[in-house]
């Protein structure tokens, strides 16, 4: 299996290369599914990233959360590999942060993980079994650990892969939404 360094380099460069029609048409079917999924509706607080560049687009999950009057939150990076849940009262209130991230304000309050309901992740790709392949940094390892279940992480089909190269650090999720529909993850950790 490819190693993890030379995939993210891969799917990174073919990311950039999809066209903007299908990657559109892609990320809102992707937001129908998890939109339509019984883990959405039952979700009081949502943690959602706020996509930047090609990543699959987030904002209309994130704006559909505050119009259904859900708390919603998102990523606010501490440091190496670090960062908590902090509340997101809308799309305008985001600061720009590192590497052209978009995330709450520091004055914005914490929410704790234990309170998420259901956390969405990003990917660069993923597997039927729920391992997804991240940008190297292990916030969403150790995120996923200490948040409370379900997640999901959202893949163009073009980025979901018969296997993802994994390490046992490596947190899973629960459920990986393709603009096919949602893929429960099978139980082999």
């Amino acid at each position: 299996m490819e190693d993890k360094s030379a995939l993210r380099r891969r799917m990174k460069a073919a990311r950039e290369g999809w066209e903007a029609e299908y990657r559109q048409k892609a990320d809102a079917a992707i937001a129908r599914h998890v939109l339509a999924s019984e883990v959405w509706r039952a979700a009081g607080t949502v943690f959602a990233y706020v996509s930047v560049g090609c990543e699959v687009d987030t904002r209309a999950l994130i704006e559909a959360a505050l119009r259904e009057g859900k708390r919603v939150c998102a990523p606010r990076c501490l440091g190496k590999g670090r960062m908590e849940a902090r509340a997101v009262e809308s799309l305008e209130a985001l600061v720009p942060a590192a590497h052209g991230l978009l995330e709450p304000a520091e004055g914005a309050a914490i929410v704790p993980p234990e309170e998420i309901g259901l956390t969405i992740a990003p990917c660069l790709a993923a597997d039927r079994s729920g391992h997804r392949l991240g940008y190297g940094g292990g916030y969403y390892d150790r995120f996923l650990e200490s948040a409370a279940k379900p997640s999901i992480c959202l893949c163009r089909r073009r980025a979901l892969l018969d296997g993802v190269p994994h390490a046992e650090h490596d947190a899973t999720v629960d459920a990986v939404a393709t603009e096919a529909g949602m893929i429960l993850a099978k139980q082999e950790r």
